[in-house]
């Protein structure tokens, strides 16, 4: 391992996206459909705050008139409406305000249902979106990028997305609208006492702006930090029987003590700023408080040394400052919805790299039907970092392998037979060269149909959380609808043909046994075998075996060859294996040196050129002493 792993390409998921706007980017492709919602969401919430922020102007002016005497005239209500008697017009204030809370309740319902609708809609269609992009990647992007990294975007940034999406656009409309209607309502109560407070809004502005790009740029420290530190965790927990193994366990604690050392700081600093933004605000905010309270109040004594005297009522200032402090607790909110802003913004930028960074190439549109299982690699040269000075791991390979035929792959470790597979997968597209099926180069193929045709059993197979049974069945059951092509029968009839069925009957439940998270539960060779029953039971055109059964014992892997030959007999079939009995009964064997094919034939043919492929037999079978 590296001294410092996980900040090898740090950054770069983020550096992808070139995008200004990175949110409308993300809302223009997956939020389209729904925007009508965050419109009438947005306007109905405008309407009710609107409406909930009247009610402080309509009792001030119906105290000044019910108490000074003053008249009483609302904007949009006919005069002949409104009583003349302070009785009557206490009833029709009354009444007034219990109307407009009725509509302003149905109004804030509404939006709030509109903009959660909106932002629950978008975050599933991105979080979607998102995981199918990772899964078409080429595999050739999860040999650079940490899984760590990559999960950290898949999970806490697209969590970050869904708060901003969800939270965002509420308190944004209920911010500006209660700025908006506690302006106009201060400029209709009196213009002159507006424009002295509104001489603070340029500096809470600047001030607001100043914090604000603080915060971006802390958010996506703390972001890239987080990465670093997932992904070390991701390898380390992964690993941990290597690091118990070689006793790294202090080591391991070190480097995960100096990532998260590193996190802690980003974010504390990322703190700091938050802390500091709110109360500024409100300080800036009190201070025009203030300053309106003493000219406001100097005003409704007629104090005649001060200019506009006399210009506003008592009943008009107690609404007036109400709606001062309304201008300064949106400013306190404006901090809040800046902060789901920026690490939306920086969410989004690194949502937007992710898919981005690797984009996968265009799929082939000639889909197999039925292949023959007929192969050609032609003059096939390919290395996993080709913009690099590196030496090529597969060197001008070319073969010819007929529909029906079963190809061994030998050589020492490395010499490329693994990545060889890969290549006719698709997971990587050869440097120079093509790979062709039925004679289609597979650059023209559809992948789906291309690993549909093939029956591929790893070294190190993979199975699902959840049952033996429905990791069997696994690409035949639809989980989406929950129908089942495959029946019980079946299930256990592959299990039986890749030995897996005695060991699978003499666990606790059966085939309906949990396997645990990555098959933790069983042993190396118990996953193999289901991994084989698996690929078995999809009845494939073509076979792939990558050591398909390096962790049996020699008794059972005999019993899964001679099933194995019988049900590939007639299929294409490739072969890795570095035990040479099982590619022994092979129609050609393939001896893989350094990337290159350096012996071919059968196994007969091979012993008697008594080259590297006979030197390896020997090891294996105890002759070589003897010689």
């Amino acid at each position: 391992m590296s001294d410092d792993p996980g900040r090898e390409g740090e950054g770069e998921i983020a550096a992808a996206a070139d995008e200004r706007w990175p949110l409308v980017a993300l809302l223009r492709e997956h939020g389209r459909g729904d925007l009508k919602w965050l419109g009438l969401g947005s306007a109905t919430s405008a309407g009710s705050q609107f409406l909930s922020n009247i009610d402080m102007l309509i009792i001030g002016l119906a105290f000044d008139a019910m108490f000074n005497d003053e008249p009483y005239a609302l904007f949009l209500v006919p005069d002949a409406w409104i009583p003349a008697d302070p009785a009557g017009q206490l009833l029709f204030t009354v009444a007034l305000l219990a109307g407009i809370k009725v509509i302003d309740m149905g109004l804030a319902i509404f939006s709030l249902w509109a903009l959660f609708l909106f932002g629950q809609r978008t975050i599933h269609r991105i979080r979607v979106a998102v995981y199918d992009d990772v899964q078409r990647l080429d595999a050739g992007f999860f040999d650079d990028q940490r899984t760590g990294e990559v999960m950290s975007v898949l999970n806490n940034d697209v969590n970050s997305l869904e708060e901003s999406l969800t939270q965002g656009p509420n308190l944004a409309v209920f911010a500006t609208t209660t700025v908006v209607s506690s302006l106009l309502y201060m400029l209709i109560l009196n213009w002159q006492l507006a424009l002295l407070s509104l001489g603070f809004v340029p500096i809470i502005a600047v001030v607001n702006w100043w914090f604000s790009r603080q915060h971006e740029q802390r958010n996506d420290e703390v972001r890239e930090e987080t990465g670093v530190v997932n992904a070390l965790l991701e390898t380390n927990v992964s690993g941990v029987s290597t690091v118990k193994a070689f006793g790294g366990e202090r080591y391991e604690t070190g480097r995960v003590r100096d990532a998260s050392d590193a996190q802690r700081e980003a974010s504390w600093y990322a703190h700091v700023v938050g802390v500091l933004h709110q109360p500024s605000m409100r300080l800036l905010a009190g201070a025009a408080f203030v300053l309106t309270l003493f000219v406001g109040t100097e005003w409704v004594l007629d104090e005649r040394f001060w200019l506009f005297a006399g210009t506003i009522t008592a009943g008009e200032l107690i609404p007036f400052l109400y709606y001062t402090q309304q201008l300064a607790q949106p400013m306190r909110f404006l901090a809040w919805v800046t902060g789901l802003y920026k690490a939306g913004k920086a969410a989004a930028k690194r949502v937007l790299g992710l898919r981005r960074l690797s984009p996968p190439r265009e799929d082939g549109d000639h889909v197999l039907e039925n292949p023959r299982g007929a192969v050609e690699f032609d003059d096939v040269t390919f290395g996993y970092d080709a913009d690099e000075d590196t030496d090529p791991v597969i060197r001008d390979v070319s073969v010819d392998v007929e529909p029906g035929e079963t190809v061994g792959l030998v050589g020492h470790t490395g010499a490329g037979k693994s990545t060889l597979l890969k290549l006719l997968l698709a997971y990587y597209e050869p440097d120079e060269g093509r790979i062709t099926v039925d004679g289609h180069d597979l650059q023209d193929v559809s992948r789906s149909s291309l690993r549909q045709s093939i029956g591929y059993v790893r070294q190190d197979p993979f199975l699902f959380s959840g049952t033996v049974r429905e990791n069997i069945a696994y690409g035949l059951d639809d989980p989406a609808d929950g129908d089942s092509t495959v029946t019980d029968d079946e299930i256990v009839a592959a299990a039986r043909e890749a030995g897996a069925h005695a060991f699978i009957t003499e666990l606790d439940d059966g085939y309906d046994t949990e396997v645990g998270q990555r098959g933790t539960r069983l042993s190396g060779g118990q996953r193999q075998r289901i991994a084989l029953a698996r690929v078995l039971l999809t009845d494939p055109a073509m076979f792939v075996f990558d050591e398909a059964t390096s962790h049996v014992d020699n008794r059972t892997e005999v019993l899964i060859q001679r099933s194995l030959d019988r049900l590939t007999a007639e299929k294409t079939t490739f072969v890795v294996a570095h035990r040479l009995s099982t590619v022994r009964n092979a129609d050609r064997i393939l001896v893989l040196d350094d990337g290159e094919i350096g012996e071919r034939g059968t196994h007969d043919e091979l012993l008697e050129r008594d080259g590297t492929y006979a030197d390896l037999w020997k090891v294996q079978v105890g002759e070589l002493e003897a010689d």
